[in-house]
């Protein structure tokens, strides 16, 4: 049997299952769109990033325009909710990334060419969405999702100006994602873990991730400094991954929900 028609599957089942319960996310563009919903932060990154810009932002008296803050994840019977912080605030072509490791296969590459290779990863990721922030100096608001094609490489599932709807303002402080369940088929039976991380880069095949969430140690910026491009820094080589529980229902746990947060290596 095909990676698609278990992914496919494995849909089916968490639909029937997930039916019960429903954290459905209103996206307005601000971080009570989860909080007022009882979602805690998967993880707060905190601010490790260059400080290049002004004062405001949502990191308070300075703004850090590569970092991202608190992220969050949720889900109903049909779509997956994604929230970050995030203030692009001064600079132009920023991309934001999130990559889902769902399922045994995956790709290694990035599918944009950005200087991010899975390869150390105990499973690389099966999708990878990317949102070019709008921008006066960029605004064809991209937004892009690849799902990995079996054969070492990213299939395009959908890609053009706001084709995901994210909402992402420019110079807005809150960014959200929400992915149609059957858009990507994630494998979401019996409560099994999505793994998943977050970055922010830029636009160019010399760009690696300047902050990423769960791989601190592969991003190119810090609070003394940011490299830029790849070389002189190193291609980021992420290994882990945040991990999200998703709400569903277990043989075991009638009429019990959970998420839980940690780190896969």
């Amino acid at each position: 049997m095909s990676k698609g028609t278990l992914l496919f599957a494995g849909l089916l089942l968490f639909i029937t299952a997930g039916a019960a319960s429903a954290t459905t996310i209103t996206f307005t563009g601000s971080e009570s769109d989860f909080t007022s919903q009882g979602v805690s932060p998967l993880q707060d990154d905190g601010i490790d990033t260059e400080f290049l810009c002004g004062g405001g932002g949502f990191q308070g008296e300075s703004n850090h325009p590569l970092d991202i803050g608190r992220v969050y994840l949720a889900n109903d019977a049909t779509h997956l909710y994604l929230g970050m912080q995030y203030d692009r605030v001064c600079l132009c072509e920023m991309n934001l990334g999130w990559a889902f490791d769902v399922a045994p296969g995956g790709s290694t590459s990035d599918p944009l060419g950005r200087q991010i290779d899975w390869i150390n990863a105990p499973s690389p990721p099966d999708v990878i969405v990317y949102d070019v922030i709008p921008t006066t100096c960029d605004n064809s608001n991209r937004e892009v999702l690849f799902q990995a094609d079996g054969a070492g490489g990213w299939a395009t599932v959908t890609d053009g100006p706001n084709a995901l709807g994210i909402v992402d303002p420019d110079g807005g402080s809150f960014v959200e994602l929400r992915i149609p369940i059957e858009l990507v088929q994630l494998n979401l039976t019996s409560c099994d873990p999505i793994r998943v991380e977050f970055w922010t880069t830029r636009e160019g095949t010399t760009k690696p991730a300047f902050d990423m969430v769960a791989n601190d140690a592969e991003q190119r910026s810090t609070p003394s400094g940011t490299q830029f491009d790849v070389p002189p820094a190193q291609p980021s080589l992420p290994s882990t991954y945040l991990v999200y529980m998703p709400e569903c229902p277990t043989p075991a746990q009638a009429g019990s929900w959970g998420r839980v947060k940690t780190m896969y290596r």
